[in-house]
């Protein structure tokens, strides 16, 4: 599992059993791979390359994703009968009829010698949905003590459990705030420290708040390609604010617009890179009457791998792993390319 922070590759072994009532797993190791600064340099800007570019960055990701599985499989002795690789998105533009995930599931199977399920997107493109978020689903059957979960991810997104099954996108959420600690040297605001020392400027907060976006109807997906063009502008127009309220306020427009989210749901489990950002996760309760659970690191860190590991073993039973109600694809389907080892 790979996202849009670009800081490395998640790797999990993941266990999973299915009794007459419910799917449970066990997360039997976990291991996270930075990536080197070149690579990462090379997929921050792979939407710009050309073509032959393009399809040298693939081989460069998918080697060292098979690089990293092999080190973790020698590490940890793993017995894992296939691999569910989600990829790196480069392009995410549904409105399009485009998505694009690179990770060559033949590279990744060849060298690594196992079976690997990868390409979960584009079939959904192809059905006319939004091809994201796919976690709900996995969610559904792992996670459905709680009646919705946010992923506080290079976007905050949330999956809505129970009967009627959503999903969708909220907002940017560590993409933003990224992107505003890298003008003082930071990569990432450290548990919202950065934030906490500004005040918020009301009227950024509200031309944030005014982005038509949020004013969409499910089901819908945010990409680099939005933020590129209807939040960068923004903050480039707001640029004269002290950097630190610029990042209160920011902090504090992802709280109310996930807050505004999670209403008529009682409990809702947190994870994601942002769970680590405390006072985002205060503001969100402030603004929330939902009770927020926060898990384990482990969760915390590995449960998109988790959800994808099981979006896989959906794949390979033949079984929906994608749902119409949460894309707005024509139809619910069994989606992912299947190499086999």
């Amino acid at each position: 599992m790979s996202g849009t922070s670009l800081d490395g590759l998640d790797v999990a072994e993941v266990q999973f059993q299915q009794t007459e009532k419910e799917w449970t797993f066990r997360l039997v190791k976990a291991q996270h791979f930075d990536f080197p600064k070149s690579l990462s340099e090379n997929l921050f800007n792979a939407d710009k390359h050309t073509a032959s570019g393009l399809v040298q960055c693939d081989l460069e990701f998918s080697r060292f994703s098979a690089k990293a599985v092999n080190e973790f499989k020698t590490t940890f002795d793993s017995k894992a009968t296939f691999i569910s690789s989600h990829g790196h998105t480069i392009f995410h533009q549904p409105e399009l009829g485009m998505t694009h995930q690179i990770g060559s599931g033949a590279v990744l199977s060849s060298l690594v010698g196992s079976t690997v399920i990868c390409d979960f997107r584009s079939q959904d493109v192809a059905l006319d949905g939004q091809g994201a978020p796919l976690v709900p689903l996995a969610d559904s059957y792992l996670f459905s003590n709680f009646d919705c979960t946010l992923n506080l991810g290079g976007f905050a997104n949330l999956s809505v459990l129970g009967e009627s099954l959503a999903g969708y996108d909220i907002a940017p959420c560590n993409m933003l705030l990224n992107h505003l600690s890298n003008e003082i040297g930071q990569k990432y605001d450290a548990r919202g420290s950065l934030a906490m020392k500004g005040k918020v400027e009301y009227s950024l907060l509200n031309r944030l708040n005014e982005i038509s976006f949020y004013d969409e109807s499910p089901p819908k997906s945010l990409g680099k390609e939005w933020f590129e063009t209807h939040l960068l502008p923004i903050l480039e127009e707001f640029k004269h604010v002290d950097i630190y309220d610029r990042l209160a306020t920011c902090t504090e427009h992802i709280a109310i617009q996930s807050a505004f989210q999670l209403r008529s749901n009682k409990t809702c489990l947190v994870s994601g890179g942002g769970t680590h950002n405390t006072f985002l996760v205060e503001r969100i309760q402030h603004h929330a009457d939902t009770k927020l659970h926060i898990p384990s690191v482990e969760i915390i860190e590995y449960k998109e791998a988790i959800n994808f590991a099981f979006l896989g073993l959906l794949r390979l039973l033949e079984q929906k792993n994608d749902s119409s109600s949460v894309t707005g694809s024509t139809e619910s389907h069994c989606a992912g390319a299947v190499y086999l080892g």
